[in-house]
């Protein structure tokens, strides 16, 4: 019985650390990702709340604010706040 308790307790406790490797290597922070990286999207939500920067440049932020267009599911709210953001950068024209 001992034996069995063990090796259920060790096989839980590996299972556990599996979710944590898991979840730390699925949950990379969106800041570190750069905005021309495949998973670029990612960043779209930060962005558009403010919480994470948009390029500095007016045309790279034009081209990420448009994949974030095209790109990203969007609450309508943010599709609105997004848009709106878009028509302040010089240029960019409409999504």
């Amino acid at each position: 019985m001992r034996g069995s308790y063990r090796r259920i307790s060790r096989s839980l406790l590996l299972i556990g650390a599996a979710l944590i490797v898991m979840a730390a290597s699925t949950l990379t922070s969106e800041v570190a990702i750069r905005w021309d990286a495949k998973n670029a999207y990612r960043k779209c939500d930060g962005a558009i709340d403010g919480t994470i920067a948009w390029p500095s440049e007016p045309e790279a932020a034009c081209v990420a604010m448009l994949m974030c267009a095209n790109e990203s599911v969007l609450s309508a709210e943010r599709q609105q706040r997004l848009i709106e953001q878009i028509r302040r950068v010089p240029g960019c024209g409409e999504p």
